[in-house]
């Protein structure tokens, strides 16, 4: 067969299933366009031409990777003009070709104020025509639960693409009131390898500032202190709550990089719209889930202390004078 026809028969087939690739019911690969091109037509073709007739559909629903990043500009402006308060940066090398991308939504830089003052980062690799890599930094709300912060775009996963990530999300976060001293001895803190050495940072954080103390003791010290972890941590001290949001977004890594930020887009304003609503008819004094750990804390301490003189101990009646609730409703009859 000459080139021509090849190249006829490939676009040919990409018209038969390019309704495939928009049904989300139906996943789009080599082994299924062979399979249907001889079930519906009775085409035989081989494995690499359906491949390239895949990308040629793709390319008419979702534009060529090339396409994709000559609008990224573009997209990122309006990403900004239609979400108050986003920021968004891109850097390019000497020869004006892409390096690094970095965006965090308004939403995300408003809610930081109100988080656990600890960010996960991690990089999954992409499956794009380029390849690269999706930063992704992550925090915790009140209600215990992962919230995006950050994300970004590089060429691999190196100390100079993580170098600018971290500068970009310092800088868009710095209006979180915490004092510079107390970043330093945190992370003084958490790389020290022994408990004495931990402790002496701990006293003089909690001298700095009590609530930030508050805030690092109430997350699990093996999980982000190396001198409390019970096995070798190897210079890693994070969490896995980013890894979840990878998991989120595997979908979205083969997609270009513009329709792979239209699903995250669409993820995260789904949360935010979701949250939002959650907490608006929330009346307690703080969040649903801290309500709930408390009453699992009362619970239990009426379950050891109770059982013995039918009184609450004292955490339980510290907790119930707190809510404003009758002591004598919780005391035997």
């Amino acid at each position: 067969m000459k080139a021509y026809q090849r190249h006829e028969t490939s676009k040919l087939i990409s018209g038969y299933i390019i309704d495939n690739l928009r049904d989300p019911r139906f996943e789009v690969t080599p082994d299924f366009v062979m399979v249907e091109m001889q079930k519906l037509h009775g085409l035989d073709i081989g494995y690499h031409k359906a491949w390239r007739a895949i990308q040629r559909a793709s390319a008419l629903i979702r534009g060529t990777p090339e396409e994709n990043y000559e609008l990224l500009s573009s997209y990122l402006y309006m990403m900004k003009s239609k979400n108050p308060g986003t920021y968004t940066n891109i850097k390019i090398d000497d020869n004006n070709r892409f390096l690094y991308m970095f965006y965090e939504y308004g939403s995300s830089i408003a809610g930081w104020n109100y988080f656990i003052p600890v960010i996960a980062v991690d990089a999954t690799f992409l499956k794009s025509k380029y390849r690269g890599v999706l930063m992704i930094s992550v925090s915790k709300d009140a209600n215990n639960q992962i919230f995006p912060l950050a994300f970004g775009i590089a060429e691999s996963e190196n100390n100079n693409s993580y170098e600018w990530y971290f500068s970009e999300l310092r800088n868009n976060l710095k209006q979180r009131k915490v004092k510079s001293e107390v970043i330093k001895l945190f992370q003084s803190t958490a790389r020290v390898y022994t408990r004495k050495e931990f402790d002496l940072y701990m006293s003089d954080i909690a001298k700095v500032d009590k609530k930030t103390f508050d805030y690092f003791m109430e997350e699990p010290l093996e999980r982000w202190a190396r001198s409390c972890s019970p096995r070798r941590r190897y210079d890693m001290l994070t969490t896995n709550i980013v890894e979840s949001m990878n998991s989120v977004l595997l979908e979205a890594r083969e997609l270009p990089i513009l329709r792979m930020m239209d699903f995250i887009q669409v993820k995260l304003h789904r949360w935010f719209y979701e949250k939002r609503n959650k907490a608006e008819g929330t009346f307690y004094d703080v969040s649903c889930w801290v309500e709930e750990e408390l009453k699992k804390k009362i619970d239990l301490a009426f379950t050891l202390n109770f059982q013995f003189d039918e009184l609450p101990c004292i955490h339980a009646i510290a907790a119930i004078e707190k809510r404003n609730i009758k002591k004598s409703n919780f005391c035997s009859d």
